[in-house]
């Protein structure tokens, strides 16, 4: 994997180069979309499901953000060669993403920002106390790999903030998990 290799200190360097000239309210990050769960993607506009991603593999990014505004959302393809990246695809969900129903909530979409395969991006209005979710995902069933995405605007980018339910979940689960591991203690015992 050594065609990989500038690759990826192309991704770096432009990350870096990047976040010296991004405001303090950005975030990026890098993922991968290769063997993640799958769906069938939406089309751009959200009208209709799609005829070529129709199992196509995906990645979600759950934010919200400090303040309200006009926010700068760019995606890159890493691929084997930096003229040959994978072809991804960009959604941005409000309130919540159900890859089952990926024609609900759905603000905005693009597929090759600028005309140019491997990049996908836009602009759009966020607004606090709101919880957005960015999926990257491929034009096609064949489309995956590694991607570096960019959030920037006027406010922090912020994580979102599990509901209570959530965390009584968790808690009952903890509790099961430590009642049998109290049973498994005890019957080691006998």
């Amino acid at each position: 994997m050594k065609l990989l290799a500038p690759v990826r200190t192309a991704l770096a360097a432009t990350a870096l180069a990047l976040g010296v000239a991004l405001p303090a309210s950005a975030a990026f990050y890098v993922d991968d979309t290769t063997d993640a769960p799958t769906f069938n993607r939406a089309l751009v506009d959200f009208s209709a499901l799609s005829g070529v991603g129709t199992d196509v593999a995906y990645d979600v990014y759950a934010f919200s953000v400090g303040a309200d505004g006009l926010y700068t959302v760019r995606s890159f393809a890493e691929g084997l060669r930096v003229e040959d990246p994978w072809d991804q695809f960009l959604f941005l969900y409000e309130g919540s993403f159900d890859p089952s129903a990926p024609l609900l909530n759905g603000v905005i979409a693009n597929d090759d920002f600028n005309s140019t395969i491997g990049r996908s991006g836009f602009d759009v209005s966020l607004s606090t106390g709101t919880a957005y979710y960015l999926v990257t995902t491929g034009f096609d069933n064949d489309d995956a790999g590694r991607f570096l995405n960019i959030v920037r605007g006027p406010g922090d980018i912020l994580p979102v903030v599990p509901e209570p339910e959530t965390y009584a979940m968790l808690a009952m689960g903890l509790f099961a998990v430590s009642l049998a591991v109290r049973r498994r203690t005890q019957g080691l015992k006998d």
